[in-house]
């Protein structure tokens, strides 16, 4: 007679991992006495191997006292680099890429920079919602830097509203290609805003960059609502 044997549990054990994942100098030292006191005593640790164990703490020491200082040095060095930057607040700044602010109705002029020469270059300014509020048609350009003075008037001729804006370097070659354009930020230095270990500046009291997208820190020339524009094109 055939017999089957069914139902057999399993049991399985898990093994759970206890105890500090990483060992400091004190856990360093109770591992060195605790091993001293219960050495066989007929067969004690020599000489040579005690003096090999305490070499390694002492090299131990040397390295986490070396890393604690590291750390304290750059923790200082960065409340240093942070200090520097509350000096920067009232200062123009000029940072990599394509934003403009109105502020108590004035521009402040930037900057781009075409690879080649341009056949036909237009301007393109936007309002946060991505609306067109204005076109500059800067007609054909050589290929270099060329500042842009936008007056702040919207297509009707009245001033648009305080905040961020964006703008587009629309460049093209005799052949249609679209030309590589640089495009800058332009402001005055309004906030300094230290998130996340990250500084931030903020530009004409709109525009938010990082400090990493500074360019240069200078004078600007901030452009007045009558500022006489390139010419617009027609819509």
């Amino acid at each position: 007679m055939d017999t089957v044997i069914s139902g057999i549990p399993t049991v399985t054990n898990e093994m759970k991992t206890v105890g500090k994942k990483n060992l400091d100098r004190n856990d360093f030292m109770k591992l060195f006495i605790t091993q001293l006191q219960y050495q066989d005593p007929m067969e004690p640790m020599d000489s040579y191997e005690m003096g090999s164990q305490l070499a390694q703490f002492s090299t131990m020491e040397a390295t986490m006292k070396m890393s604690e200082n590291m750390e304290e040095l750059l923790a200082y060095q960065t409340s240093q680099n942070n200090l520097q930057l509350l000096t920067l607040l009232g200062n123009g700044a000029r940072a990599a890429g394509n934003m403009l602010a109105v502020s108590d109705g004035s521009v402040a002029a930037t900057e781009f920079t075409l690879a080649e020469m341009a056949d036909s270059c237009v301007v393109e300014i936007y309002d946060e919602s991505g609306s067109v509020v204005r076109t500059l048609d800067m007609d054909s350009l050589p290929a270099g830097p060329y500042e842009l003075a936008w007056d702040g008037n919207d297509f009707s001729g009245e001033q648009a509203p305080d905040g961020a804006y964006r703008y587009s370097v629309k460049a093209y070659n005799g052949f249609g290609q679209q030309i590589e354009v640089d495009q800058t930020i332009t402001g005055r230095v309004t906030g300094v805003e230290f998130s996340s270990g990250q500084a931030m500046l903020t530009l004409d009291n709109y525009i938010t960059i990082s400090v990493g997208d500074v360019l240069s820190v200078g004078d600007i020339r901030t452009q007045s609502v009558v500022k006489t524009e390139p010419e617009e094109s027609e819509m």
